[in-house]
């Protein structure tokens, strides 16, 4: 059978205008659609004697449709150029297209004809057509949504009927973890966080990219770019170079409108590569750093997505000057939209090295817009803890392993929506704690490797009884909220 798909198909370095025009193809294809099925409505309502005359219209509507299902093929062959399909399941839909605008021109000519044979055959095939074109848009459907799209939540009875076998219950895509260091590193947490942010364009029907991410044998073969991944080196491995890309940039992953990975998904990964991308150790078989705990332990009880309690409350507020977020992004700093519908951000700074007082100011302009902040593994000067300290909507705040003393903490102590605080590995002591019982949301503190003694946690949680207070060590208070790393 002769194709036109393999000789086009040929063409190395797809023009970009070609696929910017295959686009259109889902935006035009339901134009052919609408007339198709609006001729067959009008052809069956026409069989009454008092609305014969409505077949006269037909004519016209199957030419738009025969029109309209040209154009369609001709956008659809210039989006398959983009790649990323599953090839048998492509050129089904692909011939069914062609099927479908070669059926309804027939049609609209018998139509016309004023030849009597001619015209008997007219039903059967505008009735092919009508098949047809219920068919293309099955498998259309199945190219961008998978091949149990349709059937996946249909009722055993009508299963049995259309000849399907029983319907399989699916696992779960995450199982419970009541111990982190009993989870198996990419099963529990890097399977589940791929599946909710990857899989749907990277899997055996649609691979974006020549790549499919649904198996360890397929993530380590990559795409048509080469490997995705270094083991050992997260920072060379192109899957964290797009994850950290701004949310702008065409080359960005997730796309802009999916699924986003969280702060802790996209931490967890890192650590996940730079520990070797193994696909059967266990938390307990790798290096954990102080700073890893906490983010590790985030997904106990939860899978791979954050606690009810950690989404954020929606806040009205301006969008932020894309001038400043630029500022920000130019000195490496991760900028993210919390979610599509608000103007809320995340700001990162886990790719800079070193943060000045000179470049305090640049978080002015952001400060009511932010809610999450991660400034860990920094030198923060006194200009800096000012800034902070004008957050007045924040509710994540990561300052582990930073210079921050109990002076310091007073600034901190004025972030009133504050619910989540980390302090690891900072000078911070019971006397610092004082400037935290103002913060009366706060649900989560961490204070390990501080100079914070239990008594001293004691009582705070006496002020701040609904706040979890991990010391990281064996001393827990009989009736205090408590919580302490397992040694």
């Amino acid at each position: 059978m002769f194709t036109i798909t393999p000789i086009l198909g040929q063409i190395e370095n797809t023009p970009e205008w070609v696929l910017f025009l295959g686009r259109f193809h889902p935006l035009i294809v339901h134009f052919p659609i609408g007339m198709v099925i609006m001729a067959a409505i009008i052809e069956v309502f026409a069989r009454s004697p008092k609305l014969q005359s409505l077949r006269e219209a037909n004519s016209f509507i199957l030419l738009w449709g025969a029109l309209g299902a040209t154009v369609a093929c001709i956008a659809g062959f210039m989006l398959s150029k983009s790649g990323g399909y599953d090839k048998e399941s492509l050129k089904t839909h692909e011939w069914l297209g062609y099927g479908v605008a070669a059926s309804c021109w027939f049609a609209y000519f018998l139509k016309r004809s004023q030849t009597t044979i001619l015209h008997k055959i007219y039903t059967p095939i505008f009735t092919g057509c009508v098949f047809l074109i219920f068919a293309a848009g099955h498998y259309g459907g199945n190219l961008t949504h998978g091949s149990d799209y349709l059937t996946q939540y249909m009722p055993q009875p009508i299963r049995s009927l259309a000849g399907l076998p029983v319907q399989k219950k699916e696992k779960q895509t995450t199982r419970k973890i009541t111990d982190i260091n009993q989870a198996l590193v990419f099963e529990d947490l890097v399977q589940p966080a791929l599946e909710q942010t990857c899989i749907s364009c990277h899997n055996p029907e649609k691979q974006k990219g020549d790549l499919r991410m649904d198996t360890p044998e397929m993530l380590l073969k990559g795409g048509k770019n080469g490997p995705i991944l270094v083991a050992g080196k997260a920072e060379d491995s192109e899957m964290i170079k797009r994850i950290h890309l701004p949310l702008e940039d065409d080359d960005h992953m997730p796309p802009k409108g999916k699924t986003q990975l969280s702060d802790n998904q996209m931490a967890m990964l890192i650590w996940w590569i730079n520990q070797g991308a193994s696909f059967n150790k266990k938390i307990s078989d790798l290096t954990v750093s102080e700073d890893m705990k906490p983010v590790l332990a985030s997904f106990i009880s939860g899978g791979n997505t954050e606690n009810k309690e950690d989404k954020p409350a929606i806040i009205n507020v301006p969008k932020a000057d894309a001038r400043a977020i630029d500022a920000l992004r130019k000195i490496n700093v991760f900028v993210m939209p919390i979610a599509q519908e608000n103007n809320l951000l995340e700001i990162s700074f886990v790719n800079v090295k070193t943060f000045t007082d000179e470049k305090a100011t640049l978080l002015s302009p952001v400060s009511q817009q932010t809610i999450w902040l991660k400034m860990s593994h920094l030198a923060i000067g006194e200009k800096t803890i000012a800034e902070i300290g004008k957050f007045n909507n924040l509710t994540r705040l990561h300052l582990e392993y930073t210079n921050i003393t109990d002076l310091d903490l007073k600034k901190i102590g004025k972030l009133s929506s504050l619910e989540y605080l980390n302090l690891i590995g900072t000078s911070v002591s019971d006397i610092g704690l004082k400037e935290l019982t103002s913060l009366k949301k706060l649900k989560k503190l961490y204070l390990w490797q501080t100079k914070v003694t239990p008594q001293g946690a004691v009582e705070l949680q006496k002020v701040l009884p609904e706040t979890e207070i991990n010391l990281g060590d064996d001393t827990i208070s009989g009736t205090a909220r408590l919580i302490s790393e397992k040694k």
